[in-house]
Protein backbone atom coordinates (compact mmCIF):
# COMPACT_ATOMS: atom_id res chain seq x y z
CA UNK A 1 0.00 0.00 0.00
CA UNK A 2 3.13 2.50 -0.45
CA UNK A 3 2.09 5.70 -1.82
CA UNK A 4 -1.35 5.88 0.19
CA UNK A 5 -1.43 7.41 3.43
CA UNK A 6 -3.48 6.25 6.44
CA UNK A 7 -6.44 8.04 5.86
CA UNK A 8 -6.74 7.45 2.15
CA UNK A 9 -5.84 3.93 2.90
CA UNK A 10 -8.90 3.53 5.22
CA UNK A 11 -11.56 5.54 2.82
CA UNK A 12 -10.13 2.74 -0.01
CA UNK A 13 -10.68 -0.17 2.10
CA UNK A 14 -14.28 -0.01 2.33
CA UNK A 15 -14.20 0.44 -1.41
CA UNK A 16 -12.17 -2.58 -1.66
CA UNK A 17 -15.97 -4.02 -1.19
CA UNK A 18 -16.93 -2.66 -4.39
CA UNK A 19 -13.67 -4.29 -5.68
CA UNK A 20 -10.78 -5.19 -3.54
CA UNK A 21 -7.99 -4.53 -5.44
CA UNK A 22 -8.27 -1.19 -6.26
CA UNK A 23 -6.99 -0.16 -2.83
CA UNK A 24 -3.80 -0.32 -5.13
CA UNK A 25 -4.93 1.68 -8.46
CA UNK A 26 -5.36 5.10 -6.86
CA UNK A 27 -4.08 7.91 -4.48
CA UNK A 28 -5.97 11.17 -5.18
CA UNK A 29 -4.13 13.39 -3.33
CA UNK A 30 -1.29 13.26 -5.16
CA UNK A 31 -0.03 15.32 -7.88
CA UNK A 32 -1.38 14.16 -11.17
CA UNK A 33 1.51 11.62 -12.67
CA UNK A 34 1.65 10.29 -16.19
CA UNK A 35 -1.20 7.35 -16.30
CA UNK A 36 -0.11 4.24 -17.88
CA UNK A 37 -1.37 3.25 -21.50
CA UNK A 38 -4.52 1.64 -21.54
CA UNK A 39 -4.57 -2.46 -23.15
CA UNK A 40 -6.64 -1.76 -26.14
CA UNK A 41 -7.54 -5.53 -25.86
CA UNK A 42 -8.97 -4.49 -23.09
CA UNK A 43 -12.05 -2.80 -25.70
CA UNK A 44 -12.85 -5.85 -26.87
CA UNK A 45 -13.44 -7.73 -24.06
CA UNK A 46 -16.85 -7.85 -22.27
CA UNK A 47 -18.14 -8.56 -18.86
CA UNK A 48 -20.34 -11.41 -19.59
CA UNK A 49 -20.32 -13.81 -16.62
CA UNK A 50 -23.31 -16.03 -15.94
CA UNK A 51 -25.61 -14.20 -13.61
CA UNK A 52 -27.73 -15.74 -11.15
CA UNK A 53 -31.07 -16.05 -11.87
CA UNK A 54 -32.20 -14.78 -8.01
CA UNK A 55 -31.42 -11.72 -7.67
CA UNK A 56 -29.19 -10.91 -4.71
CA UNK A 57 -30.48 -7.58 -3.59
CA UNK A 58 -33.64 -5.76 -3.42
CA UNK A 59 -34.92 -2.02 -2.74
CA UNK A 60 -34.50 -0.73 0.88
CA UNK A 61 -31.02 -3.30 1.89
CA UNK A 62 -29.14 -1.15 4.13
CA UNK A 63 -25.59 -2.31 5.35
CA UNK A 64 -23.56 -0.98 7.80
CA UNK A 65 -19.71 -1.86 8.19
CA UNK A 66 -16.96 -0.80 10.66
CA UNK A 67 -13.20 -0.35 10.28
CA UNK A 68 -10.63 -1.02 12.87
CA UNK A 69 -6.83 -0.70 12.67
CA UNK A 70 -6.27 -3.15 15.64
CA UNK A 71 -8.74 -2.85 17.99
CA UNK A 72 -8.99 1.06 17.52
CA UNK A 73 -12.02 1.66 15.64
CA UNK A 74 -11.38 4.28 12.80
CA UNK A 75 -14.08 4.04 10.28
CA UNK A 76 -17.80 3.40 8.98
CA UNK A 77 -19.50 2.95 6.07
CA UNK A 78 -23.39 2.55 5.05
CA UNK A 79 -24.05 0.98 1.80
CA UNK A 80 -27.50 1.10 0.73
CA UNK A 81 -29.84 0.68 -2.09
CA UNK A 82 -32.71 2.88 -2.62
CA UNK A 83 -36.60 1.86 -2.12
CA UNK A 84 -36.92 4.13 -5.48
CA UNK A 85 -36.49 2.69 -9.16
CA UNK A 86 -35.04 5.64 -11.13
CA UNK A 87 -35.24 6.06 -14.52
CA UNK A 88 -31.79 6.49 -16.27
CA UNK A 89 -30.61 6.49 -19.71
CA UNK A 90 -34.41 5.45 -20.27
CA UNK A 91 -33.35 2.81 -18.11
CA UNK A 92 -34.93 1.12 -14.78
CA UNK A 93 -32.47 1.16 -12.05
CA UNK A 94 -31.23 0.65 -8.48
CA UNK A 95 -29.89 3.97 -7.08
CA UNK A 96 -26.95 2.47 -4.76
CA UNK A 97 -24.71 4.93 -2.53
CA UNK A 98 -21.77 4.00 -0.08
CA UNK A 99 -21.14 6.59 2.82
CA UNK A 100 -17.93 6.54 4.24
CA UNK A 101 -16.46 8.65 7.54
CA UNK A 102 -13.88 8.47 9.72
CA UNK A 103 -14.46 8.21 13.54
CA UNK A 104 -12.54 9.63 16.99
CA UNK A 105 -9.28 10.24 16.94
CA UNK A 106 -8.62 9.56 13.07
CA UNK A 107 -11.73 12.00 12.67
CA UNK A 108 -9.62 14.56 14.96
CA UNK A 109 -6.66 13.75 12.82
CA UNK A 110 -8.28 14.11 8.94
CA UNK A 111 -11.74 14.35 8.87
CA UNK A 112 -13.23 11.60 5.48
CA UNK A 113 -16.90 12.13 4.47
CA UNK A 114 -17.23 10.31 0.95
CA UNK A 115 -20.26 9.46 -1.25
CA UNK A 116 -19.82 7.17 -3.98
CA UNK A 117 -22.62 6.13 -6.17
CA UNK A 118 -23.98 4.19 -8.69
CA UNK A 119 -27.38 3.79 -10.92
CA UNK A 120 -27.25 -0.05 -11.88
CA UNK A 121 -30.01 -1.58 -14.55
CA UNK A 122 -32.19 -3.63 -12.56
CA UNK A 123 -32.66 -6.04 -15.23
CA UNK A 124 -28.72 -6.93 -16.05
CA UNK A 125 -26.72 -5.19 -13.34
CA UNK A 126 -24.81 -2.80 -15.54
CA UNK A 127 -23.84 0.44 -14.37
CA UNK A 128 -25.56 3.85 -16.16
CA UNK A 129 -24.24 6.49 -14.07
CA UNK A 130 -21.33 6.85 -11.31
CA UNK A 131 -20.68 9.71 -9.05
CA UNK A 132 -18.72 10.57 -6.45
CA UNK A 133 -18.18 13.52 -4.03
CA UNK A 134 -14.99 13.37 -2.16
CA UNK A 135 -14.57 15.34 1.17
CA UNK A 136 -11.02 14.43 2.97
CA UNK A 137 -9.19 16.85 4.99
CA UNK A 138 -9.05 19.82 2.98
CA UNK A 139 -9.00 17.97 -0.37
CA UNK A 140 -11.92 17.97 -2.49
CA UNK A 141 -12.92 15.73 -5.70
CA UNK A 142 -16.44 15.39 -7.66
CA UNK A 143 -17.40 13.95 -10.51
CA UNK A 144 -20.42 12.27 -12.47
CA UNK A 145 -19.66 9.73 -15.10
CA UNK A 146 -22.69 9.07 -17.93
CA UNK A 147 -22.29 5.61 -19.48
CA UNK A 148 -23.68 4.67 -23.27
CA UNK A 149 -23.53 0.81 -23.25
CA UNK A 150 -24.98 1.29 -26.72
CA UNK A 151 -21.49 3.64 -28.03
CA UNK A 152 -19.72 1.77 -25.19
CA UNK A 153 -18.70 5.03 -24.14
CA UNK A 154 -18.08 6.76 -20.55
CA UNK A 155 -18.82 10.71 -20.39
CA UNK A 156 -16.69 12.06 -17.10
CA UNK A 157 -18.21 15.44 -15.95
CA UNK A 158 -15.63 16.87 -13.43
CA UNK A 159 -17.72 19.25 -10.83
CA UNK A 160 -16.25 22.38 -9.13
CA UNK A 161 -15.13 21.13 -5.66
CA UNK A 162 -17.78 23.63 -3.53
CA UNK A 163 -20.54 24.64 -6.33
CA UNK A 164 -20.66 20.78 -7.90
CA UNK A 165 -21.73 22.52 -11.02
CA UNK A 166 -19.68 20.82 -14.52
CA UNK A 167 -16.63 22.62 -15.68
CA UNK A 168 -15.09 20.01 -17.83
CA UNK A 169 -16.43 17.21 -19.73
CA UNK A 170 -14.48 14.02 -21.62
CA UNK A 171 -15.67 11.03 -23.29
CA UNK A 172 -13.82 7.76 -22.79
CA UNK A 173 -14.28 4.66 -24.88
CA UNK A 174 -15.19 1.56 -22.77
CA UNK A 175 -15.50 -1.91 -23.22
CA UNK A 176 -19.13 -3.23 -23.86
CA UNK A 177 -20.78 -3.66 -19.98
CA UNK A 178 -18.52 -2.32 -18.21
CA UNK A 179 -18.90 -1.37 -14.67
CA UNK A 180 -17.49 1.34 -12.19
CA UNK A 181 -16.21 0.84 -8.78
CA UNK A 182 -19.27 0.50 -6.95
CA UNK A 183 -21.04 -1.32 -9.26
CA UNK A 184 -18.80 -4.01 -9.55
CA UNK A 185 -19.62 -5.38 -6.39
CA UNK A 186 -22.74 -5.50 -6.67
CA UNK A 187 -22.66 -7.07 -10.12
CA UNK A 188 -19.92 -9.51 -8.29
CA UNK A 189 -23.06 -10.25 -6.06
CA UNK A 190 -25.13 -11.18 -8.62
CA UNK A 191 -22.94 -13.68 -10.25
CA UNK A 192 -23.72 -17.23 -10.27
CA UNK A 193 -20.97 -18.53 -7.77
CA UNK A 194 -22.38 -22.17 -8.23
CA UNK A 195 -20.37 -21.93 -11.75
CA UNK A 196 -16.98 -21.39 -10.00
CA UNK A 197 -14.79 -23.58 -8.11
CA UNK A 198 -12.09 -23.32 -5.81
CA UNK A 199 -8.69 -21.52 -7.72
CA UNK A 200 -11.36 -20.15 -9.87
CA UNK A 201 -10.39 -16.53 -10.94
CA UNK A 202 -13.35 -14.00 -11.71
CA UNK A 203 -12.33 -11.14 -14.21
CA UNK A 204 -14.93 -7.39 -14.40
CA UNK A 205 -13.76 -4.68 -16.93
CA UNK A 206 -13.67 -1.68 -14.50
CA UNK A 207 -14.22 2.22 -15.55
CA UNK A 208 -12.39 4.63 -12.67
CA UNK A 209 -10.45 7.62 -12.59
CA UNK A 210 -10.89 7.74 -16.52
CA UNK A 211 -9.50 4.65 -16.89
CA UNK A 212 -10.34 1.29 -18.25
CA UNK A 213 -8.89 -1.81 -16.21
CA UNK A 214 -9.35 -5.52 -15.44
CA UNK A 215 -10.30 -6.21 -11.82
CA UNK A 216 -9.53 -9.50 -11.15
CA UNK A 217 -10.71 -11.90 -7.97
CA UNK A 218 -9.67 -15.50 -6.86
CA UNK A 219 -11.82 -17.90 -4.82
CA UNK A 220 -9.16 -19.30 -2.67
CA UNK A 221 -11.39 -21.01 -0.25
CA UNK A 222 -15.02 -21.57 1.56
CA UNK A 223 -14.88 -21.36 5.27
CA UNK A 224 -17.72 -20.93 8.44
CA UNK A 225 -16.57 -17.15 9.48
CA UNK A 226 -17.76 -15.50 13.08
CA UNK A 227 -19.81 -12.50 12.42
CA UNK A 228 -21.87 -9.71 14.60
CA UNK A 229 -25.10 -11.65 13.00
CA UNK A 230 -23.79 -15.12 14.27
CA UNK A 231 -21.80 -17.77 12.49
CA UNK A 232 -22.23 -17.93 8.52
CA UNK A 233 -20.68 -19.93 5.60
CA UNK A 234 -18.32 -17.79 3.49
CA UNK A 235 -16.61 -17.34 0.32
CA UNK A 236 -12.82 -16.12 0.49
CA UNK A 237 -11.66 -13.76 -1.92
CA UNK A 238 -8.01 -12.10 -2.72
CA UNK A 239 -7.48 -9.66 -5.60
CA UNK A 240 -5.06 -10.74 -8.47
CA UNK A 241 -3.31 -7.50 -9.22
CA UNK A 242 -0.95 -6.24 -12.47
CA UNK A 243 2.80 -6.12 -11.59
CA UNK A 244 5.39 -5.55 -14.61
CA UNK A 245 3.10 -6.99 -17.12
CA UNK A 246 2.01 -10.08 -14.64
CA UNK A 247 -0.82 -10.49 -12.86
CA UNK A 248 0.29 -11.85 -9.09
CA UNK A 249 -2.09 -12.77 -5.62
CA UNK A 250 -2.11 -10.23 -3.40
CA UNK A 251 -2.18 -11.72 -0.14
CA UNK A 252 -2.54 -9.59 2.12
CA UNK A 253 -6.07 -8.56 1.33
CA UNK A 254 -8.64 -10.72 2.02
CA UNK A 255 -11.97 -10.10 1.45
CA UNK A 256 -15.01 -12.70 2.86
CA UNK A 257 -18.78 -12.52 1.21
CA UNK A 258 -21.62 -14.95 2.40
CA UNK A 259 -21.98 -17.95 0.63
CA UNK A 260 -25.48 -17.65 0.24
CA UNK A 261 -28.05 -15.73 -2.36
CA UNK A 262 -26.96 -12.55 -0.44
CA UNK A 263 -23.68 -12.72 -1.42
CA UNK A 264 -23.01 -10.02 2.05
CA UNK A 265 -19.82 -8.55 2.60
CA UNK A 266 -18.69 -10.25 5.77
CA UNK A 267 -15.55 -9.07 6.75
CA UNK A 268 -12.33 -7.21 4.91
CA UNK A 269 -8.60 -7.65 6.27
CA UNK A 270 -5.90 -6.20 4.55
CA UNK A 271 -1.83 -6.11 5.58
CA UNK A 272 -1.01 -2.19 6.53
CA UNK A 273 2.36 -0.77 8.12
CA UNK A 274 1.22 -0.48 11.49
CA UNK A 275 -0.11 -3.80 11.21
CA UNK A 276 -3.68 -5.25 9.94
CA UNK A 277 -7.08 -3.17 8.98
CA UNK A 278 -10.31 -4.55 9.33
CA UNK A 279 -13.74 -3.98 8.29
CA UNK A 280 -16.33 -6.28 9.82
CA UNK A 281 -20.28 -6.02 8.54
CA UNK A 282 -21.96 -4.94 11.51
CA UNK A 283 -25.63 -4.41 10.66
CA UNK A 284 -27.78 -5.95 7.64
CA UNK A 285 -31.35 -4.55 7.12
CA UNK A 286 -34.09 -5.84 4.29
CA UNK A 287 -31.58 -8.76 2.87
CA UNK A 288 -33.44 -10.45 0.88
CA UNK A 289 -32.51 -14.06 0.95
CA UNK A 290 -31.73 -15.77 4.91
CA UNK A 291 -28.30 -15.44 6.00
CA UNK A 292 -26.21 -18.99 5.56
CA UNK A 293 -26.44 -19.43 9.16
CA UNK A 294 -24.79 -22.46 11.19
CA UNK A 295 -25.43 -23.26 14.71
Amino acid sequence: MRGINSRMRITLIFLLLAFSFLIFAQDVEKEEVKKKEIDTTLFYIANAHELSGIPPFQPGEHLRLNARIGWVKAAEATFGVSDIIYSVNNRPTYKIDINARTVGVFDLVSSVRDNWGTFVDTTNYETQRFYRYIKEGRFRKNEIVDFDHIADSARVNKLNKETRTIEKTVDFRVSENVQDMVSSFYYLRAVDWSQYDIGDIITVNVFFDDKLEPQRVKIVEREVIKTKLGKIKSVVLIPIREKDSLFVEENTVKVWLSDDLNRLPLKVKAKIYVGYLTVELKEAKNIRHPLALVD
